[in-house]
């Protein structure tokens, strides 16, 4: 009972002493969507994922967060080939520690400038809505006068606008985003403050070592008023784009063993183990993050001129 008020309150107190925290992910190289709204539409085909993270395993109240997502690229009857395309889409999230919580639900439109034979420019934006609660629940606390706690349970609907600016190509991708944008102000849960903004800074690059093999390094930056910079570096190796096995390292919190492999065709299975290295390494049994993706893509044609299998996944 006792670290679960404690984890509760740490939740309580990063969200609203420096604005909500927003969900953490380790496989974000096979999440893009997820973290930039540009990807929408970047594939020549539907990309539908789903997934499930479950942090610091052992430590009650600890993180779980479900999600998914689907995007697309829209398309001309009889027109198969378009130089510049637009991308639609929508991304479900849910996230609960302890008695905190949120849930999200964006749409998204990407528009995407054919810049060269095998490089695309595209810009985005997510649009929608999230719903943060705080319950109490079974929490005792000496003082239910603090202002920082109003009552057994609050619930705050705010709107939310992310927009994002993507680059890629058939080797490398480039991304920025800034969630949060809207700077919204949360007056019924605690005191009065303010939603951070939270800005993502990601890319990678696919060096081919083999006929069917490939180094696959990424980076994902995150900067927010408040907070120290996060940064994720990982690193994959992987046979025929479908499998894969990598590794990675966020400071000051985990290091990430990943796994990819392919299956029937258009599935695919991605899942991550992190191995904590933060304080809470003594509490917890570190933290399982699982997704499948379904992405029925067609083999490249050379003649549409077109990426259809960009770097990324």
């Amino acid at each position: 009972m006792r670290s679960f008020i404690s984890i509760t309150l740490f939740v309580l107190l990063a969200a609203v002493g420096q604005a909500q925290q927003l969900a953490q992910y380790s496989q974000h190289v096979f999440n893009q969507f997820s973290v930039n709204p540009a990807v929408a539409g970047s594939k020549d085909c539907l990309d539908l994922r789903l997934g499930y993270r479950q942090q610091w395993v052992g430590y009650p109240g600890a993180p779980t967060t479900g999600w998914v997502s689907l995007h697309g690229v829209l398309r001309a009857k009889g027109k198969p080939f378009q130089a510049n395309k637009h991308g639609v889409g929508a991304f479900i999230e849910a996230d609960e520690a302890g008695n905190f919580g949120y849930t999200g639900f964006l749409l998204a439109y990407a528009y995407h400038i054919q810049m060269s034979r095998d490089f695309y420019l595209s810009m985005g934006l997510f649009a929608g809505a999230r719903q943060v609660k705080l319950s109490l629940g079974e929490v005792t606390l000496g003082d239910y006068n603090d202002p920082a706690i109003g009552a057994q349970a609050s619930t705050l609907v705010y709107p939310e606008v992310t927009p994002g600016i993507w680059m890629y190509g058939k080797k490398a991708w480039f991304g920025l985003s800034i969630h949060e944008l809207l700077g919204n102000r949360m007056r019924d849960i605690g005191t009065e403050s303010r939603f951070a903004r939270h800005f993502m800074l990601s890319g990678g690059y696919r060096y081919r070592i083999g006929r069917k093999t490939a180094f696959v390094p990424s980076a994902l930056l995150k900067l927010a008023g408040g907070a120290p910079l996060a940064m994720d570096i990982n690193g994959m190796v992987e046979w025929n784009r479908v499998h894969g096995l990598g590794l990675g390292y966020r400071n000051g919190d985990a290091f990430v063993a990943m796994l990819k492999v392919g299956f029937l065709k258009y599935f695919q299975l991605g899942y991550s183990y992190d191995i904590t290295t933060s304080r809470l390494r003594t509490a917890s049994s570190n933290t399982h993050e699982i997704i499948l993706a379904i992405t029925p893509c067609r083999a490249e044609d050379g003649a549409k001129r077109m990426i259809s299998c960009p770097a990324f996944d």
